[in-house]
């Protein structure tokens, strides 16, 4: 089935990635904006990558990556992966108000895991991480993952984290990565607790949903992750110190209805 990669014109790090790319997986040009190397596809969109509702192609992608800039108050240097979708009724950064992208969790076990292995080869002084789910597209009507460069324009213009991003998008389109299927719950934006629970405990993760995500519960949004994670998921980790008590038992007691294993982390 065919992966696509949407690069904007808009974004620098984007556009670093690419290039990174083209030379990585030798695509070849097959129209003006669209380049192909055997069942991938590289498409470059006008569009900023949170609002690309609408991927231009005439064939329908089992998966659409976007190459990406990440931005932080920090401004540390990060190499980021999260899949896409608005868990409060607002959608300032595109997609649909309480609308989540369907997910594949091999994909983001895969991209995770060759971010670690380009840092650690290229020696980065990069954090990698996952991030909770947030911001468009969420309409793509498949899974939909972003891989990024954060957290300034240094690091946007970064060629060795340009070369990093590449790996992790070209790995996670060509080479899923099998794991325990999980949504996630609780904790902060950055999802340091479900990464490690990657790498050491051998978990695939959907959404996450971080702690914010319970200032306006929605028992919908919680069906829903599992609903739209390809394959069997009936697994929820939950940060247990990163959820209040009292939200903690309203989403047991939704999670038990669904009759989903509850693991603690």
């Amino acid at each position: 089935m065919p992966v696509l990669i949407i690069v904007s014109k808009r974004d620098i790090a984007a556009q670093r990635i690419a290039r990174q790319l083209i030379v990585d997986g030798k695509f070849q040009q097959v129209s003006e904006n669209l380049l192909r190397s055997n069942d991938t596809f590289l498409k470059h969109v006008e569009s900023d990558s949170v609002y690309t509702e609408d991927v231009g192609v005439e064939f329908k992608p089992d998966l659409v990556i976007f190459a990406s800039r990440h931005r932080s108050e920090s401004g540390e240097p990060t190499l980021t992966v999260h899949w896409t979708g608005n868990t409060t009724p607002r959608s300032d950064l595109g997609g649909q108000p309480r609308s989540l992208s369907f997910t594949d969790p091999p994909r983001l076990r895969a991209a995770l895991l060759a971010l670690d292995e380009g840092r650690e080869a290229r020696k980065l002084n990069y954090a990698v991480t996952l991030e909770a789910t947030h911001h468009g597209p969420t309409e793509l009507g498949v899974p939909t993952l972003f891989v990024e460069i954060g957290s300034t324009e240094k690091q946007w213009n970064d060629t060795e984290a340009a070369a990093v991003a590449s790996h992790a998008i070209w790995t996670a389109a060509t080479s899923p990565s099998e794991g325990k299927a999980a949504v996630g719950f609780g904790g902060g934006h950055y999802c340091n607790k479900y990464s490690q629970a990657i790498r050491k405990d051998g978990y695939a993760f959907s959404h996450i949903f971080s702690k914010y995500f319970f200032e306006e519960y929605d028992e919908g949004l919680v069906r829903m992750s599992f609903e739209r994670t390809r394959g069997e998921c009936r697994t929820a980790v939950i940060d247990w110190k990163g959820v209040r008590g009292s939200d903690r038992s309203i989403l047991l007691g939704a999670l038990k209805s669904m009759d989903v294993e509850v693991v603690r982390v």
